[in-house]
């Protein structure tokens, strides 16, 4: 029932972003046209409990709010790479690309994950060799399937790995980092959208990121991008203490010329994106249903759903959603009905 709650809420209204950590972290679960699939079978019980993992890990089952007043970097800097072969097939400054070989060369990390191929054909790629970084150079902001990939990497080489990737796509890989007890180094990308190209050809933006605030990269440990630096340079900030290290490591080398950024520009493109509305049509239901339940106390979907003049199959959809954010709890009855409340 975990990949029905996803179909229901997320894919069929147009919300799913095809970032693939679904897939990327259940056997049952595949994606085709960059959309996922369920094409195994659904554990739906795991030690008696629902399991409910591709509905938990998805980011947009989870949206937030974010402002400019989220945007508290540790530290900052402008940074253009001496590399110049590096350079040749950057959309900025080179940063990333130049990080990732170092991290790579210095065997920091194991290994990194990020996309490669057309601009709006991207494919994810795992590199392990500094000297296939050049691979990951550009920007490709199109539906990639990359955390299906960053699956595969992270039980290869465990948590010793770099993934780079949009904000709602580390929005998810921070979900996972809570739930497995692990922490990889994220880099994010800012994005003002991600896009698609359409069955007539035409470049479109994806539904999800009509609802989408996150412009610098909340769950990121360093984040990066063009806004507030000169063409040519990336601006990067540090969001984390682990991310701040990175910042303060690289800046010892002799990798990058190095100037300052400016912040006000970053928090004014936030600003921008934190005007788009959290949309969310299956709260509103979902919270009637959780208000009836605390004013009724215990009922059977039935009664709930005559008491709110709902079918029974949303009122048990919603229920099955509350109950894995554990706000409602169910007992059996007898053999033919279940019982539901306020957990």
């Amino acid at each position: 029932m975990s990949f029905e709650l996803l179909q229901q809420e997320i894919i069929d209204k147009d919300l799913c972003e095809g970032c693939g950590l679904c897939a990327g972290f259940c056997k049952a679960i595949t994606l085709e046209d960059g959309k996922p699939v369920l094409t195994g079978k659904c554990v739906l019980t795991k030690q008696g409990k629902s399991c409910g993992l591709c509905y938990e890990l998805c980011p947009q089952a989870h949206p937030e709010s974010v402002s400019k007043d989220s945007l508290k970097p540790l530290g900052s800097a402008s940074f253009r790479t001496r590399n110049k072969t590096l350079l040749s097939v950057a959309s900025d400054g080179g940063f990333v690309t130049t990080l990732l070989r170092h991290l790579l060369k210095t065997k920091e990390y194991k290994a990194a994950v990020a996309v490669t191929g057309e601009k709006r054909e991207p494919v994810p790629l795992t590199v392990t060799d500094p000297k296939e970084v050049k691979q990951l150079g550009g920007t490709r902001y199109s539906p990639s399937g990359v955390m299906n990939e960053f699956g595969s990497t992270l039980r290869e080489h465990g948590p010793q790995i770099v993934i780079v990737g949009l904000p709602c796509e580390l929005r998810g890989v921070s979900r996972l980092e809570q739930r497995l007890g692990v922490e990889v180094l994220k880099i994010g990308l800012f994005c003002s959208n991600n896009n698609k190209t359409g069955d007539d050809g035409k470049v479109v933006k994806l539904g999800s990121c009509e609802h989408c605030q996150d412009f610098f990269g909340t769950h990121a440990d360093l984040s990066c991008g063009f806004a507030g630096s000169e063409k040519g340079w990336t601006s990067v900030i540090a969001l984390t203490e682990k991310g701040k290290g990175v910042l303060d490591s690289i800046r010892k080398t002799n990798l990058f010329e190095a100037g300052e950024v400016d912040l006000e520009k970053i928090e004014r493109s936030q600003v921008r994106k934190s005007k788009r509305e959290l949309t969310d049509p299956a709260r509103i239901l979902r919270e009637r249903v959780l208000e009836e339940l605390e004013t009724s106390g215990e009922s059977e979907i039935e009664d709930l759903a005559q008491r709110l003049g709902v079918r029974p199959d949303d009122i048990y959809y919603h229920l099955l959603i509350l109950q894995l954010n554990g706000d409602v709890k169910s007992r059996e009855k007898d053999h033919y009905s279940v019982i539901w409340s306020v957990a």
